[in-house]
């Protein structure tokens, strides 16, 4: 009998610890998280919080196509991260306008802001009251250097301008008369012509540049001064159109005065009209100057500063020791009628 009973025992001890067992189990899921729910829960609350934040590419002339390839790339970014991306500034080519809209922006208090510096100097201070603020900015396409910007991500303009010299004069063989149609009230493309004139005098000293014409953001003031420079010198081999509008108007003007073929251009920027005009044979070659790339490293770097993946310090250039590259070249590529095609992928 006290067999039975230390087996009845046995057994509603086994039961008890049992029930004991499943017990703590109900308690321990249904009272605290595990690892794998805590995990879910701080991976949907740091969605939430991405999707709650804005970032800005700022530029002037907003409507520029340029801009909107460089849009791309900072679009790209902000969807890896689930955050929102807008495309800000002005709508003319105004540098007042231009300075109005970047205040604006920084007035919103973005997670991050990526502006090109229509004016350098002007734009600087709006730059620093931003970064003061909190703001992290980081400059593309052109350069605020003396503000308090994290970082360039663009063309290294004198090389882009060297670039294209270097090409031309391998075509010309070394000898032979050139022209340049450029925006001489434009800081970054002052650089790309001062590399494109100095290059062609130090390595190429058989190519005469005969004159270099002011196109402003005007194609029908770029189309007039290149008509005048080809009534002054009909013998040109060659003309450097260091924008979009440049290239249009010069383009107008060779062809208005029946030199197609003769007087070739050599452009700058990927965009579909002047890759369709490299198809056509109106153009012979332009310069990528890679805007997807601009923007989507602008963007990765914002997104990492503001998320505090990487904290920027405090008079960096004071102290000469930055979180990030104070500069990062985003490349050149000579893009011609053997490799145009490939390149209306970024439009």
């Amino acid at each position: 009998m006290k067999n039975v009973w230390k087996r009845m025992a046995a057994l509603l001890m086994a039961g008890i610890m049992t029930a004991s067992f499943w017990g703590c189990g109900d308690q321990k899921t249904g009272g605290t998280e595990t690892q794998e729910e805590k995990a879910g829960a701080e991976t949907a609350a740091e969605e939430t919080a991405n999707e709650e934040k804005e970032f800005y590419m700022v530029a002037f002339n907003s409507g520029y196509p340029y801009w909107k390839q460089v849009f791309r790339g900072f679009e790209d970014a902000g969807k890896q991260y689930g955050v929102k991306t807008i495309l800000g500034g002005s709508t003319k080519y105004d540098l007042n306008e231009s300075l109005t809209a970047f205040e604006q922006v920084v007035a919103m208090k973005p997670a991050g802001i990526a502006v090109t510096a229509m004016d350098a100097e002007a734009y600087a201070p709006i730059i620093n009251k931003a970064i003061e603020a909190g703001i992290p900015v980081v400059t593309f396409d052109i350069d605020s250097p003396k503000s308090k910007r994290i970082s360039y991500i663009g063309t290294q303009n004198y090389d882009a301008g060297a670039n294209a010299a270097r090409y031309i004069g391998e075509q010309l063989g070394g000898t032979g008369k050139v022209a340049a149609i450029t925006n001489k009230s434009q800081a970054n493309i002052v650089e790309r012509i001062k590399g494109f004139e100095e290059t062609l005098a130090e390595e190429y000293p058989g190519i005469q540049v005969v004159q270099i014409v002011d196109s402003g953001d005007d194609e029908t003031a770029a189309a007039n001064n290149a008509a005048s420079l080809l009534t002054s010198h009909k013998d040109i081999d060659y003309i450097l159109a260091t924008t979009v509008i440049a290239s249009s108007g010069g383009q107008q003007a060779v062809a208005e005065a029946g030199l197609s073929g003769k007087t070739k251009i050599v452009a700058f920027d990927i965009d579909t009209v002047t890759l369709d005009a490299i198809g056509a044979g109106t153009v012979e070659a332009t310069i990528s100057q890679a805007p997807w790339v601009q923007g989507y490293w602008s963007m990765v770097y914002l997104y990492h500063i503001s998320a505090g993946m990487i904290t920027s310090a405090e008079n960096w250039q004071e102290n000469g020791y930055p979180s990030l590259p104070a500069t990062a070249d985003s490349g050149t590529a000579i893009v011609t009628k053997e490799n145009y095609e490939i390149f209306y992928t970024e439009q």
